[in-house]
C-alpha cells in the first residue's frame, strides 16, 4: 500500500473486486503500479460481491468454467495460478463470507485491509486453500498480524455484516457489473477507468487523461513514465 501521509490527497480511486475473483488476482499487479505512480490518489478497496446466494458448493459447470479461466488469465495477465486446487477443493459457489472476511479486516484495522485482501488472493490461487472457508480466513488473518481470536469475534459482529452490506449497495449504485472496476473519484465527478481487467497502460492513459481535461499536472520527469 502507499504511504497515504506522504503526500495530500486530490482525488480517489475506488477499486472494486473479490477476493474469489481470479481476474482481480490478475489485476493485481496493475492495481499496485498504479498505487506507486499516482501517490495522490487514495485507494479505497470495495467488496463486490461477485457471487452470492446459498452457501452451497460450486456445481460442476461453475467449477469447470472457472478452472477454464485461470488458465486464460494467467496467460493474459502472467500472474501464477496453481490449478492443482481443482483437484482438492470444492468451494462454496457464493463469494459472500470472503468477502465478509476482508471486510474484518478492514474493521478491525484498514491498515491491514489489502494485505489481507492478497493473502487471501494467494491462500486461493497459488496456496491450495479454500477461500470460502472460515479456517483459511483464520489462517491468513494470523499471517498478516490479526489475533486469530479476535478476528473470529469480527467475523461474526454485526459490524461487520452492515459494513459488507454498504460495500455491496455501493457497488449497486454505482452500476458496477463486473470485476475488478476501478472508478476515479475527482472533484466530485466519478469517471469509470477501468471496466475490468486493463493494463497499467490503459489505466495510465486513462487517468492522464482526465488530469489533462481537468488541467492537474501529472508530469514526473524523474519516473520516466509520463511525458
Amino acid at each position: 500500500m502507499k504511504d497515504e501521509s506522504a503526500i495530500e490527497p486530490i482525488g480517489v480511486l475506488y477499486y472494486f473486486g473479490d477476493p474469489m475473483c481470479s481476474w482481480c488476482w490478475g489485476f493485481r499487479p496493475v492495481l499496485e503500479q498504479a498505487d506507486r505512480e499516482y501517490p495522490e490518489l487514495r485507494r479505497v478497496t470495495v467488496m463486490g460481491g461477485l457471487r452470492r446466494g446459498a452457501e452451497e458448493p460450486m456445481d460442476d459447470t461453475l467449477a469447470e468454467m472457472i478452472r477454464g479461466a485461470w488458465v486464460r488469465i494467467e496467460e493474459t495477465t502472467g500472474q501464477p495460478f496453481n490449478h492443482d486446487f481443482w483437484d482438492r477443493h470444492r468451494p462454496l459457489a457464493t463469494t459472500v463470507p470472503a468477502c465478509r472476511a476482508v471486510t474484518a479486516a478492514r474493521v478491525l484495522d484498514a491498515n491491514l485491509e489489502w494485505p489481507f485482501m492478497v493473502g487471501m488472493f494467494e491462500a486461493y490461487f497459488t496456496g491450495l486453500m479454500d477461500p470460502s472457508q472460515r479456517g483459511t480466513h483464520l489462517n491468513v488473518a494470523e499471517s498478516v498480524g490479526f489475533e486469530r481470536e479476535r478476528f473470529a469475534e469480527a467475523l461474526d459482529s454485526e459490524e461487520v455484516d452492515q459494513a459488507l452490506e454498504k460495500d455491496l449497495e455501493w457497488t449497486e449504485s454505482m452500476g458496477i457489473r463486473g470485476f475488478p472496476s476501478v472508478v476515479l473519484s475527482l472533484r466530485e465527478r466519478y469517471f469509470l477507468i477501468a471496466p475490468g481487467y486493463r493494463t497499467i497502460e490503459d489505466l495510465r492513459r486513462s487517468i492522464n487523461t482526465i488530469y489533462e481535461a481537468n488541467d492537474i499536472e501529472f508530469t514526473r520527469p524523474e519516473s520516466g513514465l509520463y511525458s
